[in-house]
């Protein structure tokens, strides 16, 4: 009955009409900030931009705990997708507050059909909020109500991975064996497991999802430092597949936490064909983080040349980049084949070099990038490291520099929320309210709103 009252408008969330009616918020409160969002989006015309406004109104009240408010924004979202994302918020505010019988009511009333499903991903992380709590039966219990066979097996695997995460090893264990046997075969959940039409042999994807639950809880306790433990566990995968991506998981850790050696041995004993590539870029990495440039570079190029990509190339040009040495960094980059590859190594040095100080010469390598989109992207990462450190001018400046001026408020809210995000609220709300256009405006207040206890 809650939910359905809360989304058919009936409580009292109301936002001011006029400026005039703003609280002072000084200081910055929630409450103020939300209001004054509310007010920037109900002066929006077009009303794909006030769902925009809307939806990140809804998102700050969810995880400020302010459901009611949140399911009132919602309901007034004209666009069904961006009305089910807003729901899918409200979910996962609810599950953080430990009310998961409203969770699980908005998260079945969520009405969307896509591939990316909100329904799909509210119940899913309404599941693993309820693993993390205890509560594994109810998780369990949770996710029937995911039609799709191969994101319910999924979703499954997401429990048991967030027990592992909780710290309880051998019921993360049990629990993934559940996707494969108990599960399956108990009688009053084999309504639910029937097959949508997508497939004909769901337990395929049971038997898939299972491994890569045990692949995950490997990764868990190598990235704990119990590595005996993970290879015992990647060591019971029965599919070959599964154990070698586990194999290369504990690489990588190991490679992380700065044991090369132990890595290596790790990477020896993957069995798949090409099953160590991404240990094998993990090593060259914690490599080149030891300052070992000269080998890390020599196994990269090996890697390219075998696999026939550059992501440890990618890796080594990214620790040259941030020990200073730009010039090495370009020249590895500029050895990468793979066009994404490339364009990854060039963001990352473009970032470093902002952060040193190097703004014209880091747009130089941004504008190298050929994708729009990913050029806004690197330029945007660029900005809100220098806000985080405190260079607020430097990050608008570079903004402006580069972007059009639809580009630009968009960069300038994510100075805002950086900021903020930084403990500079002040700053965070007069960043926020420089913002001409009234879409980003209202999301950087509602931004910041949520940062605020």
């Amino acid at each position: 009955m809650r939910i359905a009252l809360v989304l058919a408008g009936a409580l009292g969330w109301t936002h001011p009409t006029t400026a005039a009616d703003l609280p002072a918020c000084a200081p910055p409160t929630s409450a103020c900030l939300l209001q004054e969002a509310g007010t920037a989006a109900e002066g929006l015309d077009r009303q794909l931009e006030r769902d925009e406004a809307r939806f990140e109104i809804a998102a700050a009240m969810a995880r400020l705990g302010l459901l009611d408010a949140a399911s009132q924004e919602a309901a007034g979202i004209e666009n069904a997708s961006i009305r089910a994302g807003a729901m899918g918020e409200i979910v996962r505010g609810a599950a953080r507050q430990g009310d998961f019988a409203f969770a699980y009511d908005v998260a079945v009333a969520i009405a969307d059909a896509r591939n990316r499903s909100a329904k799909v991903q509210a119940l899913e992380a309404l599941a693993i909020a309820q693993a993390a709590a205890g509560d594994i039966d109810g998780a369990f219990a949770t996710v029937i109500a995911i039609d799709n066979p191969y994101r319910r097996s999924q979703a499954q695997a997401e429990i048991a991975a967030s027990v592992a995460r909780s710290g309880d090893i051998p019921a993360a264990i049990r629990a993934a064996s559940r996707i494969a046997m108990d599960y399956w075969f108990t009688d009053d959940q084999q309504q639910g497991k029937i097959a949508s039409g997508l497939v004909a042999r769901t337990d395929e994807f049971d038997q898939f999802w299972f491994h890569e639950a045990l692949v995950t809880i490997a990764g868990i306790q190598a990235s704990a430092g119990d590595i005996v433990a993970a290879l015992q566990t990647a060591q019971a995968i029965p599919d070959l597949g599964g154990r070698s991506r586990a194999m290369g998981r504990i690489a990588a850790e190991q490679a992380g936490q700065g044991d090369i050696a132990a890595a290596r041995e790790t990477a020896r004993r993957i069995a798949a064909a090409y099953g160590d590539r991404d240990a094998m870029v993990a090593i060259a990495d914690g490599m080149a983080a030891q300052g070992d440039f000269a080998a890390a570079l020599d196994l990269a190029r090996r890697i390219q040349a075998a696999y026939g990509e550059g992501a440890a190339l990618v890796a080594v040009a990214t620790r040259q980049a941030r020990a200073g040495a730009f010039k090495a960094s370009l020249a590895t980059a500029a050895e990468i084949d793979d066009v994404d590859d490339l364009i990854h190594a060039r963001a990352a040095i473009a970032q470093e070099l902002a952060r040193a100080g190097e703004e014209a010469a880091a747009l130089d390598v941004v504008a190298q990038i050929p994708d729009r989109r990913l050029r806004f992207d690197t330029v945007q990462a660029i900005t809100e490291v220098l806000a985080t450190s405190g260079e607020v001018a430097r990050a608008i400046d570079l903004a402006e520099t580069f972007a059009s001026r639809g580009d630009l408020a968009e960069l300038v809210a994510e100075v805002a929320l950086a900021q903020a995000r930084a403990g500079d609220l002040d700053g965070a709300v007069a960043t926020a309210r420089s913002v001409d256009d009234g879409m980003f405006r209202a999301i950087a207040l509602a931004g910041i709103a949520a940062l605020i206890p």
